[in-house]
């Protein structure tokens, strides 16, 4: 039994061979898909085209917006004027998100009240939405941090209370590809594997010795 499935094994490894079309499809399908399946679909979103009406035109709003300027998912490229021109740029889709600072952000920061900012997202595409409201979120939250501990420095404080320090390990840069790849290897070759066993029967049939098989 062993003798006859290497025999098998070995009658399928020179047919491979000798067939081009079918080496090149063994060589070249899997390369490929690896490609489009593991660069070409990712989560990974950037630069998220953003408008801004700024009411405030404070030193206070335009560090606000210079926080989200400066990271890496954000591009503030359309300022407005009414919240009118918001609901045109989203409807046309040439936003998915609009920050809207109100006309009391500043003064309300002055005075040491809770200052709220407006985030309108275009949810119709879960995966920027849902990365637009989580960097959203989490750069406010970095900002307000950040004023805390000025006021907490003026206060002559020398120091913040707690230190939260971070490590991503094995990914650092959280890039999805090198999540997906390893995965998507495991699967291309079970489907390819499948595909060429399809062939060999095929190919078996069309000769007559598909009873040589059984």
């Amino acid at each position: 039994m062993k003798r006859r499935i290497l025999s098998l094994i070995r009658k399928e490894f020179i047919q491979i061979v000798r067939d081009p079309r079918t080496l090149a499809l063994t060589l070249v399908y899997p390369l490929f898909m690896l490609f489009v399946l593991g660069f070409a679909f990712t989560d990974n979103v950037s630069s998220i085209s953003v408008a801004v009406l700024d009411q405030d035109q404070s030193s206070q709003s335009r560090a606000l917006l210079t926080a989200y300027r400066v990271s890496d998912y954000f591009k503030l490229d359309h300022f407005v004027a009414n919240e009118d021109e918001i609901t045109q740029l989203i409807e046309s889709n040439q936003v998915p998100v609009a920050i809207i600072i109100p006309p009391d952000y500043g003064k309300e920061l002055v005075a040491g009240r809770v200052a709220q900012v407006g985030f309108i997202i275009d949810g119709s595409n879960p995966t920027t939405a849902s990365t637009a409201l989580s960097a959203a979120t989490t750069i406010g939250q970095l900002h307000a941090t950040r004023i805390v501990a000025e006021r907490t420095m003026r206060s002559r404080a020398s120091q913040l209370p707690i230190d939260v320090r971070t490590q991503i390990w094995f990914n650092p840069d959280m890039i999805t590809p090198h999540f997906m790849i390893p995965a998507l290897i495991g699967m291309i070759l079970q489907f390819l594997l499948t595909f060429l066993t399809a062939i060999s029967i095929v190919r078996e049939r069309e000769r007559g010795t598909m009873e040589q098989l059984i």
